[in-house]
């Protein structure tokens, strides 16, 4: 059924785990209950996951990474009834009474701006993505995916392994994600479909042999950077991307992405409403059957009907009344050779009510001057970095985003000067 680095787990192992799972004092009755469980076990994880959604149970996958004790207060917040450690060996009862009244999957937002919230989705709205996900993207369905990012996501998990076996694939899981043993894979895998964040994306298609090219990589989770794109089209035969949020699960996929912002056509279950062109962005609203999702991101629809991508509401600077989007600059200061990673954010500004901010990364010293005069002739005057600051890293969150708002909070700023 599927492989994790280069051990197979087949019917024969799924079986042997659901029998253990059914003479368990907890798993035998799940149904109504919510699990959670805390495992470095991919092939665990899932098993544990299908046999939850087989016997009416709810299920919530925990970052093995996480410390027992952060996990025990992340499964009480999600109501849990009971927590697992790795195996159903170590399983430890919360205190919750109550019968969950549908079977969900558990999951979290990403955090970015603010508290990470707990989303539920019913395993029948799981199914529906599926049935709607396999049907408008069948190009890889003579693909191999390799999922080289966390089972406990809804990426990794539903886009990359439930959707693999929707369609009678074997997936290949990838938790030792160290570039070259990744490559390697790779190379030994024809027809090869990656799902992977960004910065992974980036760093095995630099990292790949000059002489062969990559057959498929899927991004999700961020936008990428203009260097980012323009290295994976020319390093990879077929680059896709897909957009979504934790409540509704993946909302739009490109199978031919011509520009980063472009997130190409919406699930055939979803109602999506996004301004009517680049000029006029607007938030985008997602509806499946009752229920309504403000995503909070800007985007709109261009000729082709695909989803356009713009900016998070919360992240766009607002100067003088004039909108401001991260990327525009970012885009701008990521032209300059030597710089390798930027990041825009928004201040609080006495004049104009907020200011542009700016963090970049680069391989030699670089003056705020210098990056100031460099925009200047790219970008608009109130589009210009107030404050510059060069570090050497740029904090991420676990999942590989920018937390705009804390950088705004902690970073130390330097002012552009010139």
């Amino acid at each position: 059924m599927i492989y994790v680095n280069d051990a197979y787990f087949g019917e024969a192992f799924f079986a042997e785990r659901f029998q253990a799972f059914s003479r368990h004092e907890v798993l035998a009755n799940c149904k109504g209950k919510r699990i959670a469980l805390c495992s470095s076990n991919p092939a665990y994880i899932l098993a544990l996951c299908l046999y939850l959604k087989e016997h009416g149970g709810s299920f919530y996958p925990i970052h093995a990474d996480m410390p027992r004790l952060a996990a025990k207060r992340l499964a009480v917040k999600a109501q849990c009834h009971a927590l697992m450690i790795e195996t159903e060996q170590q399983c430890y009862p919360l205190g919750r009474t109550e019968s969950d009244t549908e079977a969900v999957l558990v999951q979290t937002s990403s955090g970015t701006t603010g508290d990470p919230k707990v989303i539920c989705r019913p395993w029948s709205s799981i199914e529906q993505e599926l049935t709607s996900y396999t049907s408008a993207f069948t190009v890889p369905n003579s693909m191999t995916p390799v999922i080289a990012c966390p089972v406990t996501h809804s990426y990794g998990l539903i886009a990359g392994v439930l959707v693999a076996l929707k369609r009678g694939q074997i997936p290949l899981i990838i938790n030792q994600l160290n570039p070259k043993y990744l490559i390697k894979v790779l190379q030994q895998t024809p027809n090869h479909l990656l799902y992977s964040s960004p910065a992974l994306l980036q760093s095995v298609a630099s990292l790949y042999p000059a002489s062969q090219r990559l057959h498929a990589v899927m991004t999700s989770g961020t936008l990428l950077s203009k260097a980012c794109f323009e290295l994976l089209l020319s390093r990879a035969e077929h680059v896709f991307q897909q957009y979504g949020c934790s409540e509704v699960g993946c909302i739009a996929i490109n199978s031919k992405t011509e520009s980063a912002e472009n997130l190409g056509a919406i699930l055939p279950h979803l109602q999506v409403q996004a301004g009517g062109n680049a000029k006029e962005p607007e938030e985008v609203i997602v509806r499946v059957g009752e229920q309504t999702i403000f995503t909070r991101d800007l985007g709109y629809f261009d000729h082709q009907q695909h989803l356009c991508f713009v900016s998070r509401v919360d992240d766009t600077i607002n100067v003088a009344g004039l909108n401001v989007y991260p990327k525009d600059v970012e885009d701008a200061v990521l032209e300059l050779p030597s710089v390798s990673e930027a990041v825009v954010f928004k201040r609080k500004d006495s004049l104009a009510g907020e200011k542009v901010c700016l963090q970049f990364v680069a391989d030699e010293a670089l003056p705020p001057s210098r990056i100031r005069s460099w925009c200047q002739t790219r970008l608009a005057a109130y589009q210009l970095p107030v404050e510059v600051e060069q570090v050497a890293e740029i904090e991420k969150l676990p999942n590989g985003k920018v937390n705009r708002k804390a950088l705004a909070e902690t970073a130390v700023a330097i002012p552009a000067l010139g």
